[in-house]
């Protein structure tokens, strides 16, 4: 009798286990996690050549560890225009959002069919990168042949800079996981237990004059660096914080990235009016205080493709 109830345990976890799997990998999209790589300049970025389905979404890395479509490195269509996005998980979307609901999928899309000609945006990003890990991306791979540089900040940008830290399993994984329904347990029910989580979190870094110091130097070095390469087709979008928005009080770095690119003779746009507008016409553009959402992606894209002057260099071509 014993030895039956023993089986019958046996048999009841296995198919918990198994189901919980099925749950987790098919039903909640778990078990297939971007994955990331160090790198001694850049700190971190995604490890080349990735199509995932995260949360239902897909995932796309290509082989230079950008967010978009594979393309060569340099043009072999000389009608072909170039559009390198660069920026941080602002532009990069997460896991939330599905390739094609990014900006710079849409841009692509969008440009492609307006101009009659291929359309190429890439999504140069990572979470948490800052102008220390855009500079060393430049130096390592260039601009790839591009026609125009558009740079996606935030004022937190004015002062982040990489640690060189080893990567948090749980927020930029090397590896995947053992399984689904482990990752689950390991990675996001923490998140429901208060003592949990607690462990899990990374502690906030005050910032410091050095950090402003070394984040705007460069800034200014990458923002420099496609100055010489592009001229003047180089332009710096500002993307506000919620809080900015809704407290109507910009935060410093605002005003110190806009400063300098004035000094450097580059064109800010700011993004305020156009997510305000989405936030009036009752579409909130934001998925937490930084973040924009798929209706946030729409608005980055409209902006950029508004006052971006593609339109001159397609009738060169």
């Amino acid at each position: 009798m014993r030895k039956k109830i023993l089986i019958g345990l046996v048999v009841c976890f296995l198919a918990a286990v198994v189901g919980g799997e099925l749950l987790a990998r098919y039903v909640l999209g778990l078990g297939t996690p971007p994955l990331l790589m160090t790198h001694p300049t850049i700190e971190y970025l995604f490890q080349p050549n990735q199509d995932v389905l995260r949360f239902g979404k897909r995932y796309l890395v290509n082989a230079y560890g950008m967010r978009s479509e594979n393309f060569p490195k340099t043009k072999t269509d000389g009608r072909e225009i170039r559009i390198m996005m660069i920026g941080d998980s602002v532009i990069n979307g997460g896991t939330l959002t599905d390739h094609e609901e990014l900006a710079t999928t849409i841009m692509a899309r969008e440009l492609s069919k307006s101009l009659a000609t291929k359309v190429i945006v890439g999504n140069i990003s990572a979470g948490s990168w800052g102008p220390g890990n855009w500079r060393a991306y430049v130096n390592e791979f260039g601009f790839f042949d591009a026609d125009y540089v558009v740079f996606v900040m935030s004022s937190h940008d004015y002062a982040d800079n990489p640690t060189f830290a080893p990567l948090n399993p749980y927020t930029h994984p090397t590896r995947p996981p053992f399984s689904a329904l482990t990752e689950g347990i390991s990675r996001y029910l923490p998140k429901y237990i208060p003592f949990l989580s607690a462990t899990l979190e990374e502690p906030e870094k005050p910032v410091v004059g050095e950090d402003i110091d070394k984040g705007l130097e460069d800034m200014k070095a990458v923002l420099e660096m496609a100055k010489a390469q592009m001229g003047k087709r180089v332009m710096v979008f500002l993307h506000l914080e919620q809080c900015e928005i809704k407290e109507q009080k910009l935060l410093e770095g605002y005003y110190r990235i806009t400063d300098l690119c004035k000094k450097l003779d580059i064109p800010v746009v700011s993004l305020e009016s156009y997510f305000k507008n989405a936030i009036s016409a009752g579409n909130n553009p934001y998925r937490d205080n930084i973040h924009p959402n798929v209706e946030g992606q729409k608005v980055i894209a409209a902006a950029i493709m508004e006052n971006l002057p593609v339109t001159d260099l397609a009738k060169g071509k």
